[in-house]
């Protein structure tokens, strides 16, 4: 009987090696198998699988980002007042986490990124009645790709 289920498996047995896959941390090998399952709740497995290897994909891409040269991008405010400068780039910084936004990443969305800038500073001129700096985004970068920036 094990050999019929291993060599037609039924959309049962495919989600049952699915689990066992993911919680063996194989998403891969568990989003193939769930590609020809018909059962309701493959659908659901098969997103989680899928979610999981895009967090490992772009982990490994800072990595690689990060060995290059390349450490994400920080918050910088043009402002004198050293008060409103932090409490601007707080703001921004909590808007940006809200927006999902990942400063650690080279492709940052440049339309989320402005508005959370904007809610940002909407913010700061209600409590404060003042207008705003402006506000950039400075990558962070060392070794041979610093150098290569300053040419």
């Amino acid at each position: 009987m094990f050999i019929w289920s291993w060599l037609f498996p039924s959309d049962a047995d495919r989600l049952r090696r699915a689990r066992a896959h993911m919680a063996a941390g194989r998403h891969e090998k568990a989003r193939a198998l769930l590609m020809s399952c018909q059962a309701p709740e493959a659908e659901a497995l098969y997103d989680q699988c899928s979610t999981a290897l895009d967090k490992h994909d772009r982990q490994n891409y800072k990595q690689q980002m990060a060995a290059g040269g390349f450490h994400g991008y920080r918050v910088e405010v043009s402002l004198k007042n050293a008060r409103l400068k932090a409490e601007l780039e707080a703001l921004v910084a909590e808007e940006l986490e809200r927006a999902g936004i990942d400063l650690g990443m080279p492709d940052v969305d440049q339309k989320a990124l402005q508005g959370a800038v904007n809610r940002a500073q909407r913010r700061v001129r209600r409590t404060n009645g003042i207008q705003t700096g402006a506000v950039k985004l400075v990558p962070i970068v060392d070794g041979q790709l610093a150098r290569q920036m300053r040419r």
